[in-house]
Order: structure tokens, then sequence, then C-alpha cells
């Protein structure tokens, strides 16, 4: 359907749409390429969101773009009668990437819609293979909004509060361990205190764990990097245990942190990943890896999508996937990481600027007033004015009224392909910002 400017700005005085998803902006995206999204406004952005770090290969990638199109005239959806050749050949590649990060026993793959259903499942699949029902995971943590992924995310009470009740019930089943940031980004006695509950949970309930969920880099948590030392330590108690580690690559997987997987900058050996978001290439689509010997353990039936790993997102995705391999996005993203954070460590200590941490082009800037708490508002102050430059950024970060893990925190998470000139302009436009928005003196 082709649409006028009068009709579009129809469209948005109606209010047609639920704003609990929060929309950042009141733009209307029209088109877009590489880096850059165009708005109905006329507006250019310098888009450092990547639809919440899904567009690895940028907007509207030719080859993902072209596989959509050749698997469009092709065949657009089969459900579980049939498999497919774009599943078929997603899931194979996806095992030759698996043997290189977890080598030893094949992996197989359920192909889904989203990150939450994937981390659904994979509670489910743990109950299954351990028949164990209790679970473990971390403060900070997000890994979701259906109800088993909100009960096992931590990172902001608006995500439960409304439905606490209901939640809390299901929490007493799951145990929140303290946040495992690693050292250099926060106080040296963090890993200590958070090895210290790992292994009193562990020898409280070890043998009523069916799984601990985590994240090699957290997300929504203010993109804190795991500690190395907790994750080795989780990894041990989990094996003596029993208890099967689901690695979370949601947002931190398909390269984003310099590494195909968040977990191998931590040498762990998960027995479940879940991932998505830009495993589709900008299409819907996520799922789970599982050892077979796992895997194997369910039976038709006891989980299932009617759309999950349906064509075009498959193709769409294999060919994302292979673009990020081919072009070598992996080393670009350590690389303009690199770049970025040689800009902006000169600023620690100025503009309230507490931390600059992250890896590859998962990157945090961490905000603190000037009495040291959390800066929630000048991070959307800062993120308000960016955009009025035209850089579209997203803020993250814990407020659960722990003052150990609440943070506020501005995230840049650019494509994977962004160039050197796109991310040196964008990394100024977010510096001009931070020293225009004062830090609020208090009172």
């Amino acid at each position: 359907m082709t649409s006028t400017p009068h009709h579009i700005d129809k469209l948005m005085d109606d209010e047609l749409l639920a704003e609990v998803l929060g929309f950042e902006t009141q733009e209307v995206a029209t088109t877009a390429s590489g880096a850059y999204v165009d708005a109905h406004s006329g507006r250019q952005f310098l888009d450092f969101t990547g639809g919440i770090a899904v567009h690895a290969c940028g907007h509207n990638h030719p080859a993902v773009v072209e596989a959509i199109k050749l698997q469009a005239v092709a065949l657009l959806h089969v459900s579980d009668t049939m498999r497919h050749e774009p599943q078929l050949a997603l899931a194979s590649w996806l095992r030759s990437k698996f043997a290189e990060a977890v080598p030893g026993e094949l992996w197989q793959f359920l192909l889904l819609n989203s990150g939450s259903e994937a981390i659904d499942a994979a509670a489910k699949l743990a109950m299954k293979v351990t028949r164990r029902y209790e679970f473990a995971a971390f403060d900070g943590a997000f890994h979701g909004r259906t109800m088993m992924a909100t009960a096992l995310s931590c990172s902001k009470v608006v995500h439960w509060n409304a439905y606490d009740p209901f939640i809390t019930m299901m929490r007493a089943r799951v145990t929140h361990l303290p946040v495992p940031r690693a050292s250099r980004c926060n106080e040296a006695n963090e890993p200590a205190r958070c090895i210290d509950a790992m292994r009193q949970l562990f020898a409280e309930k070890g043998d009523r764990l069916a799984a601990i969920f985590f994240e090699g880099q957290q997300g929504e948590g203010g993109y804190f990097p795991m500690d190395g030392n907790v994750a080795q330590e989780m990894q041990r108690l989990a094996r003596q245990f029993g208890v099967l580690l689901v690695a979370d690559e949601i947002q931190a997987g398909c390269g984003r942190t310099g590494r195909w997987f968040s977990f191998q900058h931590l040498g762990l050996q998960p027995d479940i990943v879940t991932f998505g978001k830009a495993v589709g290439g900008g299409l819907p689509l996520a799922g789970l890896g599982a050892r077979l010997s796992l895997m194997s353990q369910w039976l038709p039936g006891e989980h299932g999508s009617t759309f999950g790993g349906n064509p075009l997102s498959c193709a769409a995705g294999l060919a994302a996937m292979q673009i990020i391999d081919e072009q070598g996005l992996v080393q670009n993203a350590v690389e303009m990481g690199f770049a970025a954070t040689e800009m902006l460590k000169p600023l620690l200590g100025t503009a309230g600027i507490y931390d600059v941490r992250g890896n590859g082009l998962m990157l945090a800037i961490e905000l603190r007033d000037a009495s040291g708490n959390p800066d929630y508002n000048r991070c959307d102050a800062v993120k308000e004015e960016a955009r009025r430059n035209g850089l579209l950024l997203l803020t993250c970060g814990a407020r659960i009224g722990k003052s150990q893990t609440d943070c506020s925190a501005l995230r840049i998470i650019p494509p994977l392909n962004v160039d050197r000139a796109s991310m040196v302009s964008g990394i100024n436009t977010l510096i001009q910002a931070l020293l225009s928005v004062p830090v609020a003196v208090p009172i």
C-alpha cells in the first residue's frame, strides 16, 4: 500500500498502537540502508541501535534482501508438516559454528520466533532432561518478557511489578545470584561476593537445580561482561551437581562482542544456547541449540511452534550469518569497538562518566550523578540530545532497588559492518551530547 504523508499523519493521530512497547520516538521509519534510517519527518538518523542489536549487517543489506525475494516466490510457510531447505541449511551452518565454539558432541537446533520463546523452551528442555524444577539466574539479568523469561529476569522492576502476585509464585523456584560483573567494570570484591553466594546456593539446592541461566555479557542489566573467575566457578559447580548451563546469546551472540558467542570470552562450554535478534537478518527468528544427547530426549509434541523457523526468516538469517562470516564482521566489531572506546575513555571521570565498558560493538557508557548514584534522567536527556542531532541511541541499566546492581548507561550497538567514518561521526555526536547535558548538582 502506498501511503501519502497526510495518510501517515492521520494514522499516527488515531493512536492505533499500544504504548506498552515504549516507542523511543514519535518518528515513523520509511526507508533504511546500512547504518542509516530515513523517517517520515524528512530526517535521516545514524542508527546506533540496530533494531536492538538485530541488524548486524546493517539495514537492508542487498544479499539479505535478495535472499528474501528468492524465497518469497518459492515457499512462505509449511509449519511442521514438512521440513524445508532454508531451515535445514541454516541448521547445518549453525552446527558447524557450534562445533568451533563447543567441540565434541553434535548440536541440534529448535528454531522459533523470538528470544523470549527460546528462553522458555530452554527451561522446558532443562526440566525434561534433569527432572528437576528449580533454576538460578543473576541480578541484572534480562531473558525476555514471556512469563518464564520474566521470572528468570531481574533487570527492571517495571518488567514484573504489574504481575507480581503470579510472578512471585514462579520465582519461588528461581534463585537470583549477585550480578557477576567483571572486576574491571566495578568494585573489586564483587566477583568474590558472587562466588560465595553461588557456592552457598549449590550447597543448599544443587540437587534440585535444573539449570543456571547466564549472559556472557549482560544486556538490559547494563552491558557488563561476566567475570571470568565467576564463570569458571559456575561451570565447575554446575558439572559437580549435574546442573545444565544455559547461555543466553540472544543479544550478545552472532559476533556482537567480537567473538561469535560471548561465552567464548570466558572459556565456557554451555549445554544449551539460546539465540535470536541478529540470527534472522532482520526478520523474526530465534531458537536454541543443545547437545544431541539432550535435545533427543524431547518427545514429538512436547514443545512446538506454528511459525518458528519459517522459510523466509531462515533464508534471510542464513544470508546474514554468511555475510558476518565471509566479510570479517566479527573482526570489524573488534576494531570499531576499540576505536570507539579510544575516543570515549579520555572522558572518564568527566561529564558524569563513571565507566566505558563492553566487548566488540556491545559497548556502554555508564553515567552517575554528583552523588555517585545511577543517573537515569541524564541518560535519557543525553539520548534525546543525541537524537536531536541525528544519532539514535538506547539506554540500559538495572533498576531493581539494589545498590550493588542498579546502574544507568547509554549503549552503543551499531551494525557490525559500520565503517570508520560513521563510527567516528556517531561517537563525536554522542560526546557532544554528553558535554552539553549538565550533571545535576545535589541541593
